[in-house]
């Protein structure tokens, strides 16, 4: 039974979880469901790039509430992290190369969630470890020349003409109350939870955003704007 104490938009947040974990579920909660609940069934294997940020530790949970096999990257320091919520497979990218790792071990995932973007060489490669059926979603994408290069290629280049071989989707975050509903019972149900790296004090706003830009936050970090 959901009661209201908050609401996430116009979705009650459950008694048991605090406003700071309901804080972080608007949008990286929601673009971790989005890219993930649409394209899997229980049973599939996902490949989660980039597992110990804000919307990777969401991912990971949902996926497993949704009945997935999951394997994740991540750097060394964080690959505990990404077990204990519960990663079936980590690869440290410090000191396995990611592709050569997904190639080598063989599994052929169903769908690929790339939070990261870094390198495209996931997605070129992605017919290796990707079924044919199976689908490459991301999020991301810094604004820079080569980033632009990658994705018109992607877009633009045909299959037959060298392009990639797998099904490509950029998902962007929308808001949605039914989907709200079901990561409130996740959390309420204690199968999702924010992962929260600091609470800093709306005074301290400057350093947790010098943090967030570093691109090293574990999971989320929260500004409180107001004394409880």
């Amino acid at each position: 039974m959901l009661n209201s104490i908050l609401y996430i938009g116009c979705v009650p947040l459950p008694n048991d979880v605090s406003p700071e974990q309901g804080a972080c579920v608007g949008i990286v909660g929601l673009t971790a469901y989005q890219c993930i609940e649409p394209f899997v069934k229980a049973g599939d294997k996902i490949f989660i790039n980039g597992g110990s940020g804000g919307t990777g530790t969401f991912g990971i949970q949902i996926a497993k509430a949704l009945g997935c096999h999951v394997t994740t990257s991540c750097s060394g320091p964080n690959v505990e992290l990404c077990q204990s919520l519960g990663a079936d497979e980590v690869i440290d990218y410090r000191t396995q190369p990611v592709v050569e790792t997904l190639k080598r071990k063989g599994t052929q995932f169903d769908l690929i969630v790339d939070n990261v973007f870094a390198d495209s060489a996931i997605y070129w490669n992605a017919h290796h470890y990707l079924k044919p059926e199976g689908r490459f979603v991301t999020i991301a994408g810094s604004p820079t020349l080569s980033s632009i290069v990658d994705f018109l290629k992607i877009f633009l280049t045909p299959s037959w003409l060298g392009g990639g071989q797998r099904k490509f989707q950029f998902v962007t975050c929308t808001a949605h109350a039914e989907s709200y509903v079901k990561l409130a019972r996740w959390m309420e149900e204690g199968k999702v939870r924010a992962v929260i790296e600091k609470v800093y004090e709306l005074e301290d706003a400057d350093k947790a955003f010098e943090r967030l830009k570093s691109s090293r936050a574990r999971g989320k970090l929260v500004v409180k704007v107001a004394k409880e």
